[in-house]
Parts: C-alpha cells; structure tokens; sequence
C-alpha cells in the first residue's frame, strides 16, 4: 500500500488536498505534544474510571439526521456512568432532539459553527469563544460524536481531562480516546464504536429514540380535529430535502399524492421546513384534495414526531424528519439521492425502508446535482414507491431483519466516502 492509499484510509476526507493537509497538521501536532509533556511533564491519560466521571460534555452541531441517530447513546452512557450528567452542544437546528431526551441536562446552542449556512468564513471567532464557558464547568470527559478537527481543538481548549472522538478528520493527536474509523458502517454502529471506546457494553445499547411531549401531543389532536375521524389511514408525506441533490421532483410527488388517495384510500398531510412551503403549493397547486391537508412551515420537530406515531406511513427524502420517524417507531419509506450511501445514512429501525434508483455517478456526495435532469432521482419513480409501499403495507413478514431496499436498489453503489 503507497502513502496516498495509506491516507485515504486513514481520513475520511473526498479530497486529497484535505488528507495531505491533515497528515501534515498531524505529523507536526504530535510532535508538539511529545515534546510538551517532556518540558511540563503530562501524564498520558490514566485508566479510565467510571465513578469517578461526574461530568461528560458531548458535541454534536452537524445535522439533524445525525443527532437523532445520537440519541442511541444515552441509554448506554448513563449505563456506563451512572454519576454523571450529560450536557449537550448543540446547533439551534438539531438542539431540539436532546431536549426531548430525559438523560440530557444543560443544552448549549452554538449558533455560529462552521455547519450553518451562508455563514462560512467567519465561524471560528464566535464558535471558540465557547471555551472559557465550557472550561469553567470542569468537565472530566467530552465526547465529539463526528469527529472534527474544530471539535478537537475546542475539546482540548476546555482543558477537559478525557477527549474521545475520530482521528480521521485530523487532530488525533488531541484525543485520548478514539474508536476505529470503518469506512461505510453505519452511523449507528460508529456510535457504538464511540461507546465501545469508553468500556461500554454496545450489546445492549438501543436504536435512535424519540419520544414527543404531552404537549406535542395535544397540540397535534387539535391540528387534526375531525380530519382524524374514520378508518382510512393516514399518510405524511415530507417533501422537503437538506440539498437540491437529494430533493423529489414536485411532479413525482404529485403523483405520489394522487395514488396514495386512490390505490389506498389515505388521507395524507403534507411536511416540511418553512423552506418547503412553496414546495406544497406547488404539489397541490393550491387547489383543494379531498383528504389532504398541507402542513408545510408549520409544525415544530416534537410535533411533527408527534403526527408521524399515528400515521400508518412516512415517506421522505434522505433527511433528518426521516430520521426522526424512525426513531418514533414509524413506517418509513426514505428516497435516497445518488449523493450519499444509503447503506451508512439511512434511518435506523426494522420498520425502515430505502429506495433508490442506481445511477453511475453515485456516491457524489454533491449538494446540488451537477448531471442534467438529475437522474438518481428524475428516474426514481411513484410506480418504484408505491412498489415499496405495497411490500410493506400488505406483507410486512417479508421484510429483511433490519433494512428493506427496493429491488432496484440492490446493487452497491461502493464505498462511502464521507467528506
């Protein structure tokens, strides 16, 4: 194996220039730190002690998808720890998912990152000023779930004595604990491998969960009101995207609509973001569907959980309101862009199903489609959801232990190779 293929192993990163680049700022950062604790004499971190862990600091600003696949390690970490507390940081976007957990208690919002958009350049000022706060809080261990070189830098800045993460987005030599990067597991097991880093037992750690509030839950029986009555069952349809590369074409959805009403008789409620208004006019066209209901910009993401447990199906793009449904015990049905590797991204649970139409440009990891008509998804049709839906729906006991996939969607589209 060459040094180039050494690296590409070793980081996650797309582009090469980002694996030189950090195998540089590795070389140099860990001989800095050996020669640090030769001058000042740091001990490398000790035995890890579980009684003696009164406070754990977990990061997680990326998206929302990857927080609700996060709560999977609550359980296991109050299990592991039972003195301590567990505080968040967290993006204004995905901070109401840890809200929701019981075992979380401080949440800190970091609304400048280098994750919100339009906001590129200047994020690293606003997002380190955080370390004096969390410095004085006196953490004893942090947890960066993603794995980022910003992460690590703060992690380390805090003062905090335990620093676990991933070495392959740079900056491992500021960790004391790291789990094995494996290219393409799923995001769940990669938590798992977080957990198995601190001596906890992954055998019995749960899948993602969420669980919405009695407000949630009353606020979502008024929304309803007599549309709830009767015994056809009810749809949500989210028909929004986290980038123009993994959205539906409006015209697919239509269809989708018309033969969700038809061929079973649904009554269905259009989901999204405020950014996904224009999208559900566009797909009824303002016009009145007789059992639809369009929801769009209008619900926050505990009542959105709270609306997906009493329906008899989700279907959604690759995003997090997918993910989120899962967590509830939903039916999701989850189409899939050429962008990503289903197999690593896609939502948890045995009632979860993928479908994705196989292009040879995939993974691109592309947040916007740069092939005309945007095949992976021109080309994924109604006809290949409602196949899907029927498999699920009519004969649920032939559904794979864990993940079903369309049939079209059975080939590997290759390695993931995560930016």
């Amino acid at each position: 194996m060459n040094f180039n293929n050494s690296l590409t192993t070793r980081y996650r990163f797309v582009r090469a220039r980002w694996r030189w680049l950090f195998a540089v700022v590795d070389a140099i950062g860990a001989a800095w730190l050996h020669a640090w604790r030769r001058v000042f004499g740091e001990a490398a971190a000790k035995p890890l002690d579980p009684e003696a862990v009164g406070k754990i600091l977990l990061i997680q600003l990326d998206h929302l998808g990857d927080a609700v696949m996060t709560t999977s390690m609550f359980a296991s970490l109050k299990r592991r720890f039972p003195q301590a507390t567990i505080d968040v940081l967290a993006a204004p976007w995905n901070c109401e998912v840890f809200a929701a957990s019981k075992e979380i208690g401080r949440i800190y919002v970091s609304r400048w990152n280098r994750f919100r958009r339009n906001f590129k350049a200047g994020w690293p000022f606003p997002f380190y000023l955080w370390a004096p706060a969390l410095r004085a809080r006196c953490y004893d261990l942090a947890i960066d779930v993603r794995g980022d070189f910003p992460n690590a830098v703060l992690m380390r800045l805090c003062g905090i004595p335990r620093r676990v993460g991933w070495a392959c987005a740079g900056g491992g030599f500021l960790l004391t604990d790291s789990a094995e990067f494996v290219r393409g597991r799923h995001e769940v097991d990669s938590r798992r491998a977080l957990l198995a880093a601190l001596g906890a037992d992954v055998r019995s750690t749960e899948g993602p969960k969420f669980v919405p509030s009695s407000e949630a839950i009353r606020f979502v029986t008024h929304m309803l009101g007599e549309f709830r009555q009767g015994s056809r069952p009810l749809w949500a349809l989210h028909v929004g995207a986290g980038t123009s590369a993994k959205a539906w074409p409006v015209k697919h959805w239509r269809e989708l609509l018309g033969r969700a009403i038809v061929e079973r008789h649904a009554r269905v409620i259009l989901v999204g973001g405020q950014g996904d208004v224009e999208t559900g006019r566009e797909i009824t066209q303002e016009m009145f569907w007789p059992g639809v209901m369009d929801w769009t910009g209008r619900l926050t993401l505990d009542q959105l959980a709270s609306l997906v447990q009493r329906t008899e199906l989700f279907i959604g793009a690759d995003s997090g309101p997918a993910h989120l449904a899962a967590a509830t015990g939903a039916r999701v049905v989850s189409l899939f862009s050429g962008s990503t590797v289903s197999d690593q991204w896609q939502p948890w649970g045995h009632r979860v199903a993928v479908v994705r139409h196989a292009v040879a440009c995939a993974p691109c990891f592309a947040s916007r489609c740069p092939v005309a008509n945007h095949p992976c998804m021109s080309e994924l049709t109604p006809d290949d959801v409602m196949q899907t839906v029927r498999r699920i729906l009519d004969t649920p006991a032939t559904m794979a232990p864990h993940f079903l996939s369309n049939a079209q969607s059975n080939k590997r589209l290759g390695n993931d190779k995560r930016p």
